[in-house]
């Protein structure tokens, strides 16, 4: 997976990015259904400020691969659902493999880690403990593991990748992006 190291003025935090949860035309499903997700999401530009050095990490997907191969499996579906359950459900799996691999593999010393994941928390998917507390009202079973999300920690990522001259097709048609931070003290 693709690194590359940006400082903290690369990265763009704007609280407007919580409209891209929440508007006229869209409603993403872990809108207030998420600790990682708006509208109870922190907002972090305070904290990452605290960090020394800055790593965004990315993986580039190929919509049109993705789509044959959900197609060959269900026929009926229609691309366009198909693209959105990319987006939406999609597999991150390999994100925090290449997340951990990324860490192994970091040579200089520190003393904390921050890592701020391409989409909401699913610490909680695949327990047998029912899935997030958070529509349930109870506090978070994992706060040691949480996981903040990108647009959750108000980071603009589109706004933040424009700044770093990586080639990316915007708005998606061919390929999909999945992007994480991780930030070093």
């Amino acid at each position: 997976m693709p690194h590359v190291k940006i400082d903290f003025d690369d990265i763009v935090f704007d609280r407007e990015v919580y409209s891209y949860c929440l508007n006229d035309k869209f409603t993403c499903p872990n809108y207030n259904h998420s600790y990682s997700c708006p509208p109870a999401a922190t907002f972090l530009k305070d904290r990452v400020s605290q960090f020394k050095e800055f790593y965004l990490i990315y993986s580039k997907h190929d919509l049109d691969a993705y789509v044959k191969k959900v197609k060959a499996k269900h026929p009926r579906r229609s691309e366009q659902r198909i693209r959105n359950s990319f987006f939406l459900k999609g597999s991150y799996d390999e994100n925090y493999e290449e997340i951990s691999h990324f860490l192994d593999n970091y040579k200089e010393p520190y003393e904390e880690h921050l890592i701020i994941w391409p989409a909401k928390c699913n610490i909680c998917d695949n327990k047998k403990d029912g899935g997030c507390t958070y529509d349930s009202g109870e506090q978070c079973r994992y706060p040691e593991k949480f996981r903040h999300a990108m647009t959750g920690a108000g980071i603009n990522t589109n706004e933040t990748v424009s700044r770093l001259n990586i080639d990316l097709e915007w708005p998606p048609v061919r390929y999909a992006y999945r992007f994480s931070l991780v930030c070093f003290k």
